[in-house]
């Protein structure tokens, strides 16, 4: 007969008891709330990462969280990055639920800047293992790209739509962009000071391949998009409907706290 370990079954016993508690105590407001950094990787997430930990916060920077995680990892830490919230647990209406009170950052950059990075980082990916297999979804194809742009805009839509009647909830900020992204992280997230803002893996400006700009150019083509729009940061105005051109913002320096 094998024997037990009591050591991992107590560990195990004590995790079933502890976990639901917790979750308890973060609805009802008890214990600290979240922040979660829900826009796009390849929009400063690695420096976003460091600002929370350079405030003294638990700070999550990876894939795990935004898929399927146990909901007990999201006790682990208090903010967390590195892409949009994908899974069903991790739903932004599931996160908001779950974490009521919790604090959301939308990280956006310009359309052009954003593809060409994702762009120039699969190619880098493809130069250090040209053996691993790739969705379609991760490309360097025309098709991926303009996905990557008719998924953006949906979901910073539904990103605008979903706190418009909570705007103290969300905060967009261009963190790239903007020089004082730091300053306006820290005080919406109720903090009263001044911090440089970090720049973590944060490539040289640089030439852009010509197979990258023709990649853009054709896709932005074959969606009907004009050039100029691909430097707005939020949304590109061919994608939207009709009436909602004059109520969403294309661009972060049109709202109020740029």
């Amino acid at each position: 007969m094998a024997a037990i370990n009591f050591s991992r079954l107590n560990s195990r016993i004590i995790r079933a008891i502890k976990y639901p508690i917790l979750l308890l105590l973060y609805q009802f407001g008890i214990r600290q709330k979240k922040i979660f950094a829900i826009g796009f990787n390849k929009c400063g997430t690695t420096s976003l990462h460091s600002l929370f930990q350079s405030l003294g916060l638990s700070s999550y920077h990876g894939t795990k969280w935004r898929t399927n995680p146990e909901p007990s990892f999201f006790l682990l830490y208090d903010c967390f990055s590195d892409g949009r919230p994908s899974g069903e647990l991790a739903k932004l209406a599931k996160l908001d639920e779950l974490f009521p009170g919790s604090k959301f950052i939308l990280q956006v950059r310009e359309l052009n800047n954003w593809v060409y990075s994702r762009l120039e980082h699969i190619e880098r990916q493809k130069q250090e293992n040209p053996n691993k297999a790739r969705s379609q979804y991760w490309d360097e194809t025309e098709e991926a790209v303009k996905l990557w742009i008719k998924n953006r805009n949906n979901y910073h839509s539904f990103v605008l739509s979903y706190f418009s009647e909570r705007p103290s909830d969300l905060l967009i900020v261009n963190y790239i962009r903007d020089e004082l992204a730091a300053e306006k992280i820290c005080h919406f997230l109720g903090y009263d000071c001044e911090l440089k803002k970090p720049k973590k893996n944060v490539a040289p400006k640089k030439n852009r391949s010509l197979k990258h700009r023709n990649l853009l150019i054709n896709s932005i083509e074959s969606l009907g998009i004009h050039e100029s729009e691909t430097e707005y940061d939020i949304l590109c105005p061919s994608l939207i409907d009709k009436d909602s051109k004059d109520s969403l913002p294309l661009d972060t320096s049109e709202l109020k706290n740029s």
